[in-house]
Parts: C-alpha cells; structure tokens; sequence
C-alpha cells in the first residue's frame, strides 16, 4: 500500500501499529575492545549496494524538513507518474482512503535542548557515495515485457518505449512449415509433465495460432489459460485486429505509431482510423507489413490500405497495394479490388475506379456490398446523380445483411440515392422505416437537399405533414434555415419561424439572410435592416430595397435595387418618385425617352408669367409636339402588352 498523502496517519490505522509492544533493551556489547589475531578477515566492512538507514537522529532534535529539498518534489512527482503509468495499464486499482485526523499540535521542545542541538545534518552527506544511483527506479510487468529496449534502446519519435520486435514476428514463427505440425507441436508444449499448464508452451500454441490467422483461437488460449506473460496482452490484441480489423483494446497501442519497429503496423491497425494529428512511421508499417505471411497480407492489406486512404496519405495505400499484388494473381480478391479503385478515385480517374467496381459485382462475391457502396458515395460526392440500378441493389443487399454494419451502410447509401434521384418521399420514407431521423448528420443531409432540390409540392408536405413534423428528427442549424428560406420563397413564414425557433445564435450570413427576411414577411422593416448590417453583397442590397420599400422610402429603395444591378425595380420607383435623371439613366425605352425630353425641351422649362419670344415659342411648339409624341407611346404601352 502507498501513503500518498500528507500529514499523520489515521486515528487507528493498523500501519501504524507497534510491532511489540514494549521495547527490547539492547543487550550490551560483549565483543573485546581490540583486534584479536583471529578476528582478522572476518570484520571487514561490506560495501553499500543498496539501501541504508541513516543516522538516528540526537533525542530531542528537530528533523530537517523534507520539503525544503527540492529532491522531495522530484521524487514525488517521479512516483506519481509512474503510478499513473501502471494504473493506465491496469496494474493498479484504486484503495479507500479515511479522512485525516486532526493534527495534533506539535511537540514543544525544552530550550535547554534546543541549546543544545547540532547543526542541520547535510542531506547531501547522508547520501554520500549514491550519487550515481536513481534516488527511485519504478518499472511495471508491462515495462519487463519491453526487455532491454524499455531502457530506450527502440522508442518512438516521442519517447515511448517500443514494444520489441520479437513480439511481433508472425513470419518467423510459422517458417513456411506445416500448419497441422504447428498447432500439434504447441498443443503438445500446453502441459508439462506434471499436467500443469506450462507458459511456454502456451505462449508456443498463441504464436502458432496467431501466424496462421487464428486470432480468435488464440485469444481462446490466452483467456483459458490466463496467460500473464509479458507479451500476452499485445498478442490478444494482434488476434483481436486479425478476426475484426481493429483491436479490443487500442490504448494498449498508444504511442507505438511513431517507432521503428514492428510495433508500428499493429498500432496503425488497432484503431477503426490513424488519428491526423499521429506522427506515423510509415517506413517501419510498410516494412513490417511487406514481412508478414503472404495469407496474412492478403488478409490485411485491404484494411491498412483503408487506414492510409482515410488519413490522406495515397502513397503508402499504394505501396501497401503493391506489396500485396507483387505476389502474383493468388492474392487477386474483391477486397484488393475495392481498395484499388478507392485509390484510382482519390487520384481523380474515374474511369478505372469504375472499371475496377465493376469487375468485382460482376464476379457478385462477398466483396460486391463494398463495391456497391463505394459506387454510389462516389458518384455523390462528385455532385452526380446516383445510379438508380446501383440504389436498388444497395436495397436488396440491405435486406440480406439486415442488423449488420455493412447492412447499415446499405441503407444509407440507399437513402442517400434516393434522395440525389429526387425521390424525396421514398428516403425519408426509408429513413423512418429504419428509426434514423435520430442520425444528425445524415438527417440534415437529406433536408438541404431537399431545400435546394426538392420541388414546391415536396417542401410543402414535408414541411406540414412529414419529415419536418418528426419529433425526433436531428438537424443542425443550417439544415433548419436552408429549410425555412425556402418557406419563406412560398410564402409560409409561420411555418419558417417555427422550424428556426429554436435555434441559437449563430452569427453566420446565411443566418442573418434567414432572419432579416423573416422580419420582413412579418412586418418589421427596421430589424430587418439591422440584421444585414455590415453585409455588403447585391443579396444583402435587395432585402434592403424591401425593407426600404416597407418603410415608405422609395427613393432609398430605388437607390438599393440600383446597388444590386435591378433595373428595372430601380426605374419603376424612381418613376414613381419623378426622379427624372434615373428614369433616363435605367428606365425603359418609353420612360427615358420621356424623361429625356421632359429635362431638354423647352416645354419642360415654359414659364407662363413671361411673353415668349417668337424664336422661343417656335421652339415651345416643336417641344410640345415631341412630348405629345412621346406621351401617345406611354399611352399606348397597355395596349401594346
């Protein structure tokens, strides 16, 4: 038990507790105060190896305080990691700890004492002849399973211990000999003669299971037997990546990304992605991956390639491929297959992926669900319709992997196909039938494209009595506003407020776009305006024009619409406001032709108060018969239409 905590212990507390109960006297020394002859030899001083008691302390002396060396606080700090590292490693369990007692007060010490004491006794000559030694040296069972490399002989780019290479060396178990000879060579080592379960051969049957691809039977050994060997726990995991892909217990890999070794391709394994931030030695995983079994490629090469794919690194999904392929057509599958299209699409050849995809459904082995569903994402995330004969097939093969990952990823490839053909009620039909209007993400996928789609009729009834009705329903703020700007196209602004009611400030143009336009249909010009503050973009400028326009303010309003390139509105209003200068500048031809002449001929500018002269009412007469001209094609402009 370690007293990690300050001060006395516990009223009680059984550690505390004398071993006898009076104490011995010291029986006096009874050894000759000289050397005797034949003593020689048999009193020499032994040296200190290990650990000694210093001095006993004067009666009465006050000890030297622990915390005033800065040692202390290095040594606490030491342990405490190291017993965080074994507690991570599941070493240690946690114990109750009492509350502390009350301290008592501390013991005063008679002056004539005090006078008395020595000096401070120097810690550093208590620890005389130590000075080369570590003060503590902690070291878990998993830090002996590390062997010699634990003392940083092979450690990863942030000083982690790598696991050695021995644990992990699945092609020098099998040695290209007979898998029945194997498994009966281990099985013979289980027991020794004594029936008893013998480690080494236990560990002798794992390695045996573990390079045939028997991840489950040698996890089945491991758990039996419970096998405690150092490297028992890392082998139960390889068995776990071997049987599902990735490992039970992943955290058992942290930090082994970045090393040298072998280690290094179970660590990229063991979880469902490489993390992005991880620092990956993609050397040692390639390397040691090229070492592995030509079964044990086949059978891993398609998921370590995934795990490159998804973490952006084609090279080396490539390099994995090739280290696969390089062994001829007996290691040609579906999945192999699938992993090469994945890599002819992240590099934009389209083509070959899709010649790849269909070489495995026409061979319709157990690779065609993967195929099927690399297809359609493909063709969505290209911004293509999806292939109506592939969203079909992606619904049977849902039907016959029904309750399954791979059946799950079906449906929502399906859904999602659907939903790019147009067939709105029949994916969120589907998406109610399989209880997802829960999944966030897919949920608001299908709403925007709904909203950007979808026709009046679709919006209309998803909106009143479908989709948009579910209380369940997921959706992320942007899927709720693109749903609510297109209300507000129709007309429905309750329906609008409704879905966005609930939704926080979020601060984004979109946003403001949706909500200066709902205060509009509502009648609030003014925080309508306040909304688009400090946007400046020809949307931003119409919803302007309109808040302007609500307000009564024509001119301001033509003033926007000419700001966002709406002529038309602009010259309707200036019209309307006898702006005669931007009547002429955007008005039709039969408004500017008037406008022109109403500013330039001198009818425009008669004065009745003042007598003409002759020249003047020549040209007053010729004006009038251009404005009448131009007022008979104003006139006639309804008859025209």
């Amino acid at each position: 038990m370690l007293d990690l905590r300050n001060g006395p212990a516990p009223a009680g507390s059984p550690f505390e507790a004398p071993l006898d109960g009076a104490a011995r006297l010291r029986a006096p020394d009874r050894r000759p105060q000289v050397r005797l002859p034949l003593d020689a030899g048999r009193m020499t001083v032994s040296p200190v190896v290990g650990r000694f008691r210093p001095p006993e302390p004067l009666p009465g002396a006050v000890a030297p305080d622990p915390g005033s060396d800065p040692r202390v606080e290095s040594a606490r700090s030491e342990l405490m990691m190291q017993i965080g590292r074994a507690a991570s490693q599941g070493l240690l369990q946690p114990s109750g700890i009492t509350p502390d007692r009350t301290p008592p007060p501390a013991a005063r010490v008679p002056e004539e004492t005090t006078a008395e004491m020595p000096a401070e006794a120097d810690a550093e000559t208590l620890l005389a002849g130590l000075a080369d030694r570590p003060n503590m040296h902690v070291e878990t069972s998993i830090d002996r399973g590390l062997g010699h490399q634990a003392n940083g002989h092979e450690r990863s780019a942030f000083g982690d211990p790598c696991y050695p290479d021995a644990y992990f060396d699945l092609a020098g178990w099998g040695e290209d000999r007979d898998p029945a000879a194997l498994i009966a060579e281990g099985r013979g080592a289980l027991l020794n003669i004594r029936d008893a379960t013998d480690p080494a051969g236990a560990e002798m049957l794992v390695r045996a299971y573990l390079t045939l691809g028997f991840g489950a039977e040698a996890r089945a050994v491991i758990d039996t037997i419970r096998l405690d060997t150092p490297p028992a726990a890392v082998w139960r995991e390889v068995g776990a990546i071997i049987d599902k892909g990735i490992a039970d217990a992943p955290a058992l890999f942290d930090g082994q990304l970045s090393c040298p070794t072998r280690a290094a391709l179970w660590a990229a394994l063991a979880r469902p992605s490489i993390p992005s931030s991880a620092e990956v030695d993609e050397a040692a995983v390639l390397r040691s991956f090229s070492e592995l079994p030509l079964h044990l490629r086949r059978h891993l090469g398609p998921v370590l390639a995934e795990r490159f794919l998804e973490a952006g690194s084609t090279e080396a999904a490539t390099r994995v491929r090739n280290a696969v392929a390089r062994a001829g057509d007996k290691t040609r599958s579906g999945e192999l297959a699938i992993v090469e299209a994945k890599i002819e699409l992240s590099r934009g050849e389209t083509e070959a992926a899709e010649a790849q995809i269909a070489e495995v459904l026409s061979d319709g082995g157990p690779a065609s669900p993967e195929a099927v569903v690399v297809r359609i994402e493909s063709q969505l995330r290209a911004g293509r319709v999806a292939d109506l004969d592939s969203v079909r097939l992606a619904e049977a093969l849902a039907y016959e992997r029904r309750d399954t990952p791979m059946g799950n990823r079906l449906v929502e490839m399906a859904i999602r196909g659907h939903a790019s053909l147009g067939n709105f009620e029949t994916a969120f039909g589907m998406l109610r039938h399989h209880g997802l209007e829960p999944r966030e993400d897919l949920s608001s996928e299908l709403v925007r494209a709904l909203a950007r789609d979808g026709s009046d009729v679709d919006i209309v009834r998803e909106a009143f009595s479908g989709i948009l009705t579910v209380p369940a329903l997921a959706l992320t703020p942007r899927a709720r506003l693109a749903v609510a700007d297109r209300l507000l196209d129709l007309g429905f602004a309750p329906r609008a407020a409704q879905i966005i009611a609930d939704i926080p400030p979020q601060g984004t143009d979109e946003e403001r776009f949706v909500r200066a336009r709902l205060a509009l249909a509502e009648g609030r010009p003014g925080e309508s305006a306040q909304y688009l503050s400090g946007i400046e973009s020809p949307k931003a400028d119409l919803l302007r024009a309109e808040a302007a326009r609500a307000r009564g303010d024509l001119a301001e309003a033509a003033r926007y619409y000419g700001a966002a390139g709406d002529t038309g509105r602009q010259a309707a209003l200036a019209w309307r406001e006898r702006d005669w200068s931007t009547v002429e500048d955007a008005g039709p031809e039969s408004q500017s032709g008037f406008a022109t002449v109403r500013q330039t001929t001198p009818a425009a500018a008669f004065d009745p108060a003042q007598a003409p002269s002759l020249a003047g009412a020549r040209d007053l007469l010729e004006g009038s018969g251009v404005m009448r001209d131009r007022l008979k094609d104003l006139l006639g402009e309804p008859d025209q239409r």
